[in-house]
C-alpha cells in the first residue's frame, strides 16, 4: 500500500559508497526493508550518540507507527516537530495530522496539514493540502446512507490503527472520509467498525465496491 505521508525522508546526510553508513542511514535502510524494530534500534543508537537527533526522532516516530504502537509514535513525532529541519518538522506535523484525524479530532488534523505542507513539497504537499482542506467529520454523513465496512475490530486502537493504514490509500481511490464507529455483536460485545465512503443508496455503493479497486469490504448502512 503506498502511502504518500509515510515515505521515509530523503536525507542529503545518507553516506556516500566510500564512507562507512551511520546509525540514521542504517535506520532508513532498514525501514525501506519493512524491518521496523530493526530500524527503531538503529535510530535509538542515533538519538543516543547524540547524532542528528531530530531525523532520528522521526524515524522512530515512523516504526512505532508501522507497529501499530500509536501514542509513542506520537510522541516522537512532537518531538520531531520542533526539529530545525524543516521537512523533518513538516513530515512530523504531517503525521501528527494522520493521527488526530484517526482519533476523530479533525479539527486539529486539518491545522496540522495545512502547516506541514508549507514545508512539504511535490506529492507529500498536494497530499497534504487535500487532507487539510477535503476533510469531514462523519457526523456530517447523510443519515440513513450507505458506506463500506473494511473490518471490526474487538480492540479500539486495533481499530484506529487499521483506518489510519486505510485511510491515504482509500482517499486516492476516491473515498475522501474513513471513521471508527462502535457497535455490538449478538452477545453485546463492543465492535469497532473501521467505514468509509458515503452513499445515497446501496445500489451506488455496490456499484463502487464493484470496480474491484478496494480492498476487502462489505456495505453496510451508516447507523
Amino acid at each position: 500500500m503506498r502511502n504518500i505521508l509515510l515515505s521515509v525522508l530523503i536525507l542529503p546526510l545518507l553516506a556516500s559508497c566510500e564512507s562507512q553508513p551511520t546509525a540514521l542511514d542504517r535506520s532508513i535502510i532498514e525501514y525501506r526493508n519493512s524491518q521496523w524494530l530493526l530500524s527503531e534500534m538503529w535510530a535509538g543508537k542515533s538519538i543516543s550518540s547524540n547524532q542528528v537527533i531530530s531525523e532520528s526522532q522521526y524515524m522512530m516516530g515512523l516504526c512505532e507507527f508501522q507497529r501499530k504502537q500509536i501514542e509513542s509514535a506520537e510522541g516522537w513525532f512532537a518531538k520531531a516537530k520542533n526539529s530545525s529541519n524543516k521537512e523533518v518538522s513538516a513530515k512530523a506535523t504531517a503525521m501528527l495530522g494522520i493521527i488526530a484525524e484517526h482519533q476523530g479530532d479533525y479539527e486539529s488534523a486539518k491545522a496540522d496539514f495545512a502547516i506541514a505542507s508549507q514545508n512539504l513539497t511535490g506529492n507529500d504537499r498536494r497530499e497534504a493540502n487535500a487532507r487539510a482542506t477535503g476533510m469531514a467529520s462523519p457526523s456530517v454523513q447523510s443519515k440513513g446512507a450507505f458506506t463500506l465496512q473494511f473490518g471490526a475490530y474487538r480492540n479500539k486502537e486495533n481499530a484506529n490503527a487499521a483506518r489510519v493504514q486505510l485511510s491515504t490509500e482509500l482517499q486516492q481511490l476516491g473515498i475522501a472520509t474513513t471513521w471508527v464507529t462502535e457497535d455490538t455483536d449478538r452477545s453485546g460485545r463492543i465492535l469497532y467498525l473501521v467505514q468509509g465512503g458515503n452513499f445515497n443508496t446501496r445500489t451506488d455503493a455496490s456499484r463502487r465496491k464493484g470496480h474491484g479497486d478496494l480492498p476487502q469490504c462489505n456495505i453496510t448502512r451508516i447507523n
